[in-house]
């Protein structure tokens, strides 16, 4: 993802955490994670509260992602995939998503 301050200064980052209306970012060259909020569903402002650009990586509406080019298991990487594609579709909250596999022989994405 990219940061862009009002004065044009522009910074990688990396996303932490995000919930409906802020994220938490580690900026490249940084070991702190950095807040944003964002307000009136489109303005984004720093904790300084300077209004920020972020652009969360370019659109990948084409690209295909298949169960093959996923490092978690088949049955997981089916239903992530099913939800993007849907995202009107309200996940089944009593049916946890489980935890990707951490072994380091399986594969990994082709990207």
């Amino acid at each position: 993802m990219t940061i862009t301050y009002a004065n044009g200064q522009t910074i990688k980052a990396a996303l932490v955490i995000r919930t409906d209306n802020r994220i938490r970012v580690v900026t490249q060259g940084s070991d702190d994670v950095t807040e944003f909020t964002q307000l009136s569903g489109s303005t984004w402002v720093s904790e300084d509260c300077e209004a920020v650009r972020i652009e969360f990586g370019p659109q990948r509406a084409n690209r295909e992602y298949t169960e093959e080019n996923c490092i978690c298991s088949h049955e997981l990487a089916a239903r992530l995939i099913h939800m993007l594609h849907h995202p009107e579709e309200e996940e089944d909250a009593g049916t946890p998503i489980p935890s990707p596999s951490l072994d380091p022989t399986a594969a990994r994405p082709v990207v």
